[in-house]
């Protein structure tokens, strides 16, 4: 969440940012929505300091490290881009629910029809992902029946797998 910036401390900052420099001459300008800021450390000459014009400065963005920054019209907007566990596991259920979808498509079922979806995973956080979000997909795909088995549920009803996920599943109208 950004906040307001606070001017006095603002400037205090841009002032040791010059001192931390050390270097004589040293100028620290911050251009922002809510005025410029800048001092300078020491002087390039004897006798006073050198004046430096905004226009004379080049400004860059360096994000931290899995932060993105995108700044437009004077706004500025940082997110966190880490993936979590978590986030990793409901992008894989997802990716499960449209190769589920795609499938119905491809077997003939109606967009109304109430299956049964039984699979199988070798990928341990693919498995993870499908038995925590057991209740999304399967609401999403309409399984009445769903759940985890390591063979075809029987005769007639055709596998389905995604080599790059390790998973099998099996779909049939109920």
């Amino acid at each position: 969440m950004l906040r307001p910036l606070d001017k006095t401390a603002l400037q205090k900052i841009v002032e040791t940012t010059a001192k931390d420099l050390l270097v004589p001459g040293a100028v620290v300008i911050l251009r922002t929505p809510i005025g410029d800021f800048s001092t300078t450390f020491g002087t390039a000459t004897f006798g006073g300091a050198v004046p430096v014009s905004a226009d004379e400065v080049i400004v860059t963005q360096t994000p931290r490290a899995g932060w993105a920054v995108a700044t437009d019209a004077g706004e500025t907007v940082a997110i966190d881009i880490t993936v979590t566990p978590e986030l990793r596991r409901e992008g894989l259920a997802r990716e499960v629910i449209r190769l589920v979808q795609e499938a119905r498509k491809n077997d003939g079922l109606d967009v109304t029809d109430r299956i049964s979806l039984r699979w199988s995973a070798s990928d341990p956080d693919v498995a993870a992902a499908l038995t925590e979000h057991a209740q999304l997909i399967a609401g999403e795909v309409l399984a009445v029946d769903y759940g985890s088995d390591a063979e075809a549920p029987g005769p007639g009803v055709p596998e389905h797998a995604d080599p790059d996920l390790g998973l099998r599943f099996w779909l049939r109208r109920v």
